[in-house]
């Protein structure tokens, strides 16, 4: 049985991540003459973890942890609509405040579980069969597509239902593309401490894991019959590479 240690910590940075966006999803920042939604402008640090994440552990527990990201992206949203809605005392100055920011945020979570389920389980699934099929070589290229393709999928979902009726089709357009062409600056301009984190990870965790026969069904990901292969060691006998099941207590 091998022991993740950073496993759990990842999930953790990934769901503060994903919440910090939900909580900033209405927000357009202007820079330069430019506009960007404010969670764009935080979302690639979750697909630079998403993209750490597949290449050390595999495609299943990079599921796993999209999996828990909505369940907990739900909660949150379905418990600050809730509490905004309920009645407050007459003489409360922030009601109308909290009640005019987040009376709508259950378009978010339509929005954003459509958007991140795809976004992140697509972007996962490039990121793993390349690295199989380039033989675990050419990480930038990797780790730019992946990152292209799923932010793409991610500003053409979740913008035009977050920003309908606050702006028009053509501006909505135009933040969706700012961002996404912001994402990629910071994807390449954040490759090199990806490159470091991986290998930080990989070395931490003596994991760097091929989803060989792996099914890239997102409703199989916490099958506990996990196939592929670890390629941080060789077997003692110098056979092969040997299998690995996970645990992470």
């Amino acid at each position: 049985m091998h022991k993740l240690k950073l496993y759990g910590p990842l999930i953790g940075l990934m769901i503060t991540i994903l919440l910090i966006c939900d909580a900033l999803a209405f927000k357009v920042v202007s820079i330069c003459g430019y506009d960007f939604a404010a969670s764009g402008l935080i979302f690639p640090l979750g697909f630079l973890f998403a993209s750490i994440i597949t290449e050390v552990y595999g495609f299943t527990l990079a599921g796993r942890i999209i999996w828990v990201q909505l369940i907990c992206q739900a909660l949150f949203i379905l418990t600050v609509n809730l509490f905004v809605l309920l009645p407050s005392p007459e003489e409360s100055a922030t009601t109308l405040f909290y009640l005019n920011l987040y009376h709508n945020l259950w378009r978010v979570l339509i929005a954003s579980t459509t958007a991140i389920m795809c976004a992140y389980f697509i972007s996962d699934i490039i990121m793993s069969k390349l690295k199989i099929y380039l033989s675990g070589t050419y990480f930038i290229l990797r780790f730019l597509a992946s990152n292209a393709i799923g932010n793409a999928i991610l500003v053409s979902i979740s913008y035009p239902i977050n920003f309908y009726h606050q702006y028009s089709f053509h501006h909505i357009i135009l933040i969706s593309f700012n961002t996404w062409l912001y994402k990629m600056i910071i994807a390449f301009l954040l490759f090199p401490a990806a490159l470091v984190l991986t290998n930080l990870v990989k070395r931490m965790e003596k994991l760097d894991y091929f989803d060989y026969g792996v099914s890239y069904n997102p409703m199989n990901v916490f099958n506990e019959n996990i196939h592929g292969e670890n390629k941080f060691n060789k077997t003692s006998d110098n056979k092969g590479w040997h299998h690995e099941s996970y645990s992470n207590k």
